[in-house]
């Protein structure tokens, strides 16, 4: 028998998994009818030509480097009133609101895009904050891949460490599912992929 999460439950287990590893993974956050409808909207965006190649640096300072990272990114805009993509932003915000009731993190915004990794795509292993650099406390990665498969690669490799000694989290990009971990706190790569790969990225600013 399946069990079906609340939304609270979903949130709660995302928080313990943070708590406890750094990181938390809540599979079907998204349902079978929300991961389509995203889907069909992601794609409508890319064929209209908005994706643009993604950069590395920090905001005056980002250049491209496909050696290092190779997606096509679309920035959403948080006032978004198509009903696709509300769908996700206003997920993202009943997740927010849950978090600053319960954890008093003092999330104030967020920054959120579409990200496309087309065959043969990848981005080495990094960190989401940069020294100088405020306001993210943590990321948030919403996959829509249906049917993934093993053989398909593209995983986010988490790199955590356990009694000094680092520990390699490897999480596949399957439909609906979303993963959480501080910024600040762990690298993490994507993994060379063997299909076209889909996912919505964000990360919450508390400055």
């Amino acid at each position: 028998m399946v069990i079906m999460l609340t939304q609270e439950q979903k949130f709660e287990g995302l928080i313990e998994g943070i708590l406890a590893n750094g990181y938390g993974v809540c599979d079907d956050f998204l349902s079978t009818e929300e991961v389509a409808s995203l889907s069909t909207r992601f794609t409508e965006r890319f064929d209209d030509g908005n994706f643009k190649e993604a950069g590395i640096g920090k905001q005056s300072e980002v250049h491209q480097a496909k050696e290092i990272r190779g997606d096509k990114i679309l920035w959403l805009e948080s006032n978004s009133v198509d009903s696709s993509e509300r769908i996700l932003l206003d997920k993202n915000q009943a997740f927010v609101d849950y978090l600053n009731q319960t954890c008093y993190l003092g999330i104030i915004d967020a920054e959120i895009h579409f990200a496309k990794y087309d065959i043969g795509k990848f981005y080495r292993r990094h960190r989401d904050t940069f020294q100088a650099q405020k306001g993210r406390i943590l990321s948030v990665i919403y996959y829509l891949n249906s049917n993934w498969l093993p053989e398909n690669g593209g995983n986010l490799l988490i790199y955590t460490q356990e009694n000094n000694i680092e520990k390699t989290i490897s999480i596949a990009p399957i439909a609906g599912r979303l993963v959480c971990f501080e910024s600040d706190k762990l690298d993490h790569e994507v993994s060379e992929t063997f299909r076209e790969r889909l996912s919505i990225t964000g990360w919450l600013l508390n400055g």
